[in-house]
């Protein structure tokens, strides 16, 4: 297994903010608990069916009919 440290120090620095030493300080285990509290769900098709429900298309392809 490969560990995409390159790709973790870049979200350190430019989402949380760490300084590069303060990200190679921190243990792997409390950056991967960090990585798995900030991951965002996931917009798949049944989330976008759900919107759609809610807020269908209305009038012509130039918009809604007013």
């Amino acid at each position: 297994m490969s560990w995409p440290f390159d790709v973790w120090l870049r979200v350190a620095v430019k989402r949380f903010g760490l300084t590069p030493s303060e990200f190679w300080a921190m243990p792997v285990r409390e950056w991967l608990i960090l990585l798995k509290d900030t991951a965002r769900p996931r917009f798949d098709r049944a989330r976008f069916d759900d919107l759609i429900k809610l807020y269908p298309d209305e009038g012509g392809p130039d918009g809604p009919n007013l």
